[in-house]
């Protein structure tokens, strides 16, 4: 178990969430603040006054090497400590760091009347506040979770910072997507948590009846949920297909239309996926267009479903033309992220999920590509093996969910181009999968290449810097993951398989290019012969 780092501003209420959820979990509670106070024999105010903040800064960062040495525990900082880029990587290598986000009208409600602020002695305070929040506001991003605290009470925000650092099948993580649609639905993230899949399934969908999806290699983690679900008296038909890509396909689809007709399923009916994003992607679409939408649940059993495909309600079967080229929008009615159920994935699988973690990560959110570098460096993740320690991939894994839970509220259906940059390394990606004919490399793998690809036609066109194409070729490589396209195969048969890639427009494609760590923006319009450079510079013939 690792520290609990709680960042913010002062008035965020770090000291006393912390303290909270520290007795709560039975864990030391170290208030950094108190504890320089305590060894310098002085005030804060006092070593403001004698030193002033730079001698703070140094005795906080001595701290903080000290505390790291300390047994596992929850960790109150204070408002400055993520000024250094050094106290930010001793945060994250030793701990999980949690930013407590308030508003400054909040903030200034709890610290206006307070003596012991130093760095509010000024003419006019508040509009130091306010200064101090803008200026910290890109440093705190960088942490593995925000919450923001403005209207919760300090035990709704313990509750909800203990879940993020410790769930439970009883007391789990929870992602909203869509809030307040129609078609929103809720995430749940926790180890074991299909012992409780039943009874949550039970209890968030309303139906009578349900089929269950699965691979035949998934029916040990299958056949309890089914029990459990007859044991409260819902009838359910187990399905099996056969693992693959190929599998998604109309013929496919057909197929389970069929059996679910000879299940008795009717419009109350339910079907439920366990399996990966290929079963996910066709189970989804099948729970779309049988008679005309039915509701679905989604139990990812691949990194990559965990992650990224059964989130969001893009779903979709095949056609030899290209991925993806039949589908809907058709949200989930619930979504169960077991992380135990990757225990058996071999470590190609691993990567092949981390692949688009990294995406999220380089496109989206500089906190999870630190957080991504940081389980390389610590050897979570190597070209030969992983760390199947559930307690350094359960937060990511929800960090990219919570990452695409935002999108998709924002953007259900690629309309305001948000959703969009969810796709980067995708038109490569895709199309090496289709010039590959879905076989020989996984889809991260292809996502991978995509994205050293479409990072290096940024640069070509002067988006991206020539720095982040470096830093994301090294932490690509050091996962094991491809950074060049095969041999053998040519840039033109890519570039064909491009023209059925649903972001192109007439001869030019729009593609998601990088401008910076965690930032990504969409630029339209590309010319095919751009594309062909950088396929080329990637080892396309």
């Amino acid at each position: 178990m690792k520290h609990l780092y709680l960042i913010g501003n002062m008035g965020s209420g770090k000291t006393t969430i912390g303290k909270q959820v520290a007795e709560s979990l039975h864990l030391p509670f170290y208030d950094m603040d108190a504890l320089i106070e305590q060894a310098s024999g002085l005030t804060i105010p006092e070593i403001f006054a004698q030193g002033g903040e730079a001698q703070f800064r140094e005795l906080e960062s001595a701290l903080l090497r000290a505390i790291i040495q300390n047994p596992a525990g929850v960790v109150a900082t204070g408002g400055g400590v993520v000024l250094s880029e050094t106290n930010r990587a001793l945060m994250r290598q030793s701990g999980w760091v949690v930013y407590l986000k308030a508003s400054p009208r909040t903030l200034w409600q709890r610290l206006q009347h307070a003596q012991n602020r130093p760095l509010l002695k000024t003419p006019n305070p508040y509009e130091t506040l306010e200064t101090i929040v803008r200026t910290r506001e890109p440093l705190y991003q960088e942490a593995d979770w925000m919450l923001e605290v403005d209207t919760l009470s300090p035990a709704q925000a313990t509750d909800a910072v203990r879940r993020v650092y410790h769930p439970t099948p009883d007391d789990p993580l929870a992602v909203q997507v869509l809030p307040h649609q129609p078609s929103g639905y809720t995430v749940f993230v926790a180890p074991a948590l299909r012992n409780r899949a039943a009874h949550l399934i039970a209890q968030q969908c309303r139906f009578t009846r349900a089929a269950l999806l699965t691979h035949p290699a998934l029916l040990r983690w299958a056949e309890p949920i089914q029990a459990a679900m007859q044991s409260l008296d819902i009838p359910v038909q187990t399905t099996t297909l056969r693992s693959g890509e190929r599998v998604k396909s109309l013929r496919s689809a057909e197929r389970l239309y069929t059996q679910l007709l000879q299940a008795g399923l009717d419009r109350s009916g339910l079907l439920l996926v366990l399996g990966g994003g290929v079963l996910g992607d066709l189970g989804g679409f099948v729970a779309a267009t049988y008679m005309r939408g039915i509701p679905y649940v989604q139990i990812p059993t691949t990194l990559l479903a965990q992650v990224d495909s059964s989130v969001g309600g893009k779903v979709a079967v095949d056609l030899p033309q290209g991925k993806n080229l039949v589908g809907a929008f058709h949200q989930p009615a619930l979504v169960l992220i077991d992380p135990e159920l990757l225990q058996t994935l071999p470590t190609r699988h691993w990567r092949n999920g981390f692949a688009e973690m990294l995406k999220y990560g380089i496109a989206l959110h500089k906190g999870l590509w630190r957080r991504l570098q940081a389980m390389l460096q610590a050897g979570v993740l190597t070209p030969r093996r992983v760390r199947k320690d559930l307690g350094m991939w359960t937060l990511p894994i929800a960090q990219c969910v919570n990452l695409k839970a935002q999108i998709v509220s924002e953007d259900e259906r690629e309309v305001s181009g948000k959703r969009v940059l969810l796709n980067f390394g995708h038109t490569v990606g895709h199309a090496l999968e289709a010039a590959l004919h879905y076989r020989d490399w996984l889809h991260g793998e292809a996502i991978a290449a995509g994205m050293i690809a479409e990072a290096e036609l940024g640069n070509i066109l002067g988006v991206t810097p020539d720095e982040v194409v470096r830093e994301l070729y090294e932490t690509v490589a050091q996962a094991g993951l491809p950074t060049a396209l095969p041999s053998g195969v040519d840039a033109e048969t890519l570039l064909n398989a491009m023209r059925h890639d649903k972001k192109r427009t007439g001869d030019a494609l729009n593609v998601v290019l990088l401008t910076d760590i965690g930032k990504a923006r969409l630029e339209p319009n590309i010319p095919l012969s751009v594309m062909r450079e950088a396929l080329k510079r990637c080892g396309a013939s």
